[in-house]
């Protein structure tokens, strides 16, 4: 019996020859089996499946995240292998798998690193009849409706199904894990999956779930991943040479070609961004970029370059076609408006009927209908008439060009913040942003390296503060764990989103408040303020701070609930620490934390690592300040996130305090870990931060 064969990097060059016909048969409208999956990939992906096989380069995958040792952006070196002969070995293995992962492969990468375009040629393959007969090949990105295209597929034992872009799944966001487990459930059937997904996504079901083996743990499956490597310096080249082949007449006239040698020339000036493959793709615009003498190689100004570049070609096509053209302004606000709406409804590709709809609010986009959205052009029409974005990052981009601009904003307009959305963000140094007036709770994102404030009278920023989502924990220690006034452990449901603030109020902050009530100013004990957390006020002090704030910003200032407090340092977890069960080093300040300030003094804020949710020494440095009545266990403790008082608040003299200090033992920073202080008592270990209210 001959060896089956799924994927091989031998077929590459022959691929686009042999889609030559099909791609004719697509340009007069012939319809059969063939064209139609190639125009549904068309619809979905938004690439051109000729160009994706005639400039392929095959790329090589391994067995660790390339990012995770990586120093100045520099690939890691690892052990890798082509990518087609891991997809080939997991094919065609064992014919009868188990139900325990090993169906299921993990193709992971960061954004623009060919996950999406492996599938498809590996689709394009099957298409071209590559394959072994018999055996089916299903491409789907996953979405709402997989887990019913999945089960409506027939003959699923001699089936292959490739599911794209997991981490742009709306329904796996903020529930993973099970999303997860119900895509291996739904596909048990099959006869291989694979997987394609951000690693980001991954880590939040495990922090620990890549360990190097090539495998990853999703409860009681075990499940074989790969990660695509960058590009090398020899796939660059390979690529420009493909891209820019050598003409007869320069072949006869002993010269290479003049661009390829730009092109050769700015790549060698990209820095590890000529690594990723939708950059190279794009060769032609960025070029323009290297053209016009900037020397500013971040990953935003490539895509304003790519954008730029698209829209002037748009702008002088529509000169062409309209009387009245919109101007180049105009133009981009269009695909800004349309980029804003689909990351904030989670609808890609938009469709015909969603862009009647929205043309409705936003008239300019009738000009969508004069766009050449053929070739290389960065916006796609899909079959119904709607249109999609040629790559998510190119989306991603305008949104962050929408939301630097003042355009667009996170909260208020609902916009989901990925990883790539995210750098092009970091690229500008924007990680603040102002609390919008109104936003929908619902839409409330947590998250850790975006942060927020509210304005005050005198137009200074309020305290840093970092969106917390909603969602359950167990609160306290398991018996025979911790002291008995963590006892008993209970589930609590913080039932609304909130707001707290990213470190505890400094200095700077509350003398802001003393000066403007003319009250007094805390003593420093001689460490300094600037940067460090306040300390030697009371409670009484901190309640009337809070109350100053939501004067002052016209929003409800208070003090965390414990509840909400615990809820939050856990960030998700249920081990003794925020970052594990074992105690570890210089995490935080306290007495034999292993830090310049142990048993010395506070530390300036945000001196250690933020915790998941982006909150910096919740344990440690001061012991905080909040709102509940100390009692000395949790019987009858509110199952939710209100505020523990007793009958009579006026008899509550002690008040609870969370965090440990730098003055007490690391015991003190677990996170179930509880003390108290009289209300009226200021101290040079105790100090608070604020919540918001949403």
């Amino acid at each position: 019996m001959p060896e089956l064969t799924f994927a091989s990097t031998e077929w590459v060059k022959p691929l686009s020859r042999k889609l030559l016909p099909l791609e004719r048969k697509l340009a007069f409208g012939i319809q059969d089996e063939q064209t139609e999956e190639l125009r549904e990939i068309g619809d979905t992906f938004g690439l051109s499946f000729f160009d994706l096989a005639k400039y392929y380069i095959p790329l090589y995958c391994q067995d660790h995240d390339p990012t995770d040792h990586a120093e100045e952006g520099e690939p890691i070196s690892d052990v890798k292998i082509p990518v087609f002969s891991a997809i080939n070995a997991f094919l065609k293995g064992n014919r009868q798998p188990s139900n325990n992962g090993d169906r299921q492969m993990f193709v992971l990468s960061g954004a623009g690193m060919g996950k999406t375009s492996l599938l498809v040629m590996i689709k394009l393959s099957h298409i071209t009849a590559f394959w072994p007969r018999g055996y089916h090949c299903l491409l789907l990105k996953i979405g709402e409706d997989t887990l019913a295209r999945v089960a409506e597929q027939a003959d699923q034992a001699n089936t292959v199904l490739l599911l794209d872009a997991l981490d742009e799944d709306p329904l796996a966001w903020g529930n993973t894990r099970e999303r997860l487990l119900a895509i291996i459930a739904a596909t048990g059937n099959y006869y291989r999956v694979i997987i394609s997904c951000h690693p980001r996504l991954l880590l939040e079901v495990d922090s620990d779930i890549f360990d190097g083996s090539g495998r990853i743990r999703i409860d009681r499956h075990i499940c074989p991943m790969i990660f695509l490597a960058p590009f090398d310096d020899g796939q660059v080249s390979r690529y420009l040479a493909r891209r820019y082949p050598d003409h007869w007449r320069d072949r006869i006239l002993r010269r290479g070609n003049f661009m390829h040698w730009r092109a050769r020339r700015l790549t060698s000036e990209m820095g590890s961004l000529r690594f990723q493959p939708l950059l190279l793709s794009h060769i032609h615009d960025i070029l323009a970029l290297g053209e016009a003498g900037i020397r500013s190689y971040d990953l935003y100004a490539f895509y304003q370059t790519l954008v730029r570049t698209w829209l002037a070609r748009q702008e002088s096509k529509l000169h062409r076609r309209i009387a009245n053209p919109p101007n180049r302004e105009t133009l981009w606000k269009i695909c800004a408006t349309l980029a804003v709406f689909l990351q904030s409804k989670r609808e890609w590709p938009l469709s015909l009927t969603a862009l009647h709809r929205l043309t409705e609010e936003f008239p300019m986009l009738a000009n969508l209908e004069y766009f050449d959205v053929g070739g290389n052009s960065l916006l796609k029409r899909i079959s119904d008439g709607g249109f999609r974005f040629s790559h998510n990052s190119i989306r991603e981009f305008l949104v962050a060009y929408s939301v630097l601009n003042g355009e667009a904003d996170i909260i208020g307009d609902g916009i989901r913040v990925t990883p790539r959305l995210l750098t092009f963000l970091k690229a500008r140094d924007r990680t603040e942003f102002a609390f919008p007036r109104q936003f929908d709770e619902r839409t409330c994102p947590a998250i850790p390296e975006l942060h927020f404030y509210d304005m005050l009278k005198d137009s200074q920023h309020g305290p840093r503060m970092q969106l917390i989502p909603a969602g359950e924990f167990l609160m306290g220690s398991r018996a025979g764990k911790g002291y008995k006034d963590e006892y008993p452990q209970h589930r609590v449901r913080i039932t609304t989103p909130f707001a707290l603030g990213t470190w505890a109020v400094t200095f700077t902050e509350y003398d802001h408040f003393c000066e403007a009530t003319g009250r007094g100013k805390p003593a420093d004990e001689g460490w300094g303020r600037e940067g460090r957390p306040v300390i030697n006020v009371s409670w009484r002090d901190a309640l009337d701070y809070c109350a100053w704030l939501s004067e002052e910003t016209g929003e409800r200032y208070r003090l965390p609930s414990e509840a909400q407090w615990e809820y939050a340092i856990r960030a998700g977890t249920e081990t003794n620490y925020w970052w594990g069960d074992e105690f570890r080093g210089n995490m935080a300040n306290c007495v034999g934390c292993e830090s310049q300030w142990d048993d010395k003094k506070t530390a300036p804020v945000g001196s250690f690592a933020p915790n998941s949710f982006g909150l910096f020494d919740m344990g440690g440095n001061v012991c905080e300040w909040l709102a509940d009545c100390w009692h000395s266990n949790y019987q009858g403790a509110p199952v939710d996130e209100r505020v523990w008082e007793r009958e009579n608040p006026g008899d509550c003299v002690w008040r609870v305090t969370r965090g440990g200090s730098w003055i007490g033992s690391a015991w003190y920073l677990r996170s179930a870990s509880r003390f108290w202080f009289s209300s009226d008592v200021a101290n040079f270990n105790v100090g608070f931060r604020v919540v918001r209210e949403i």
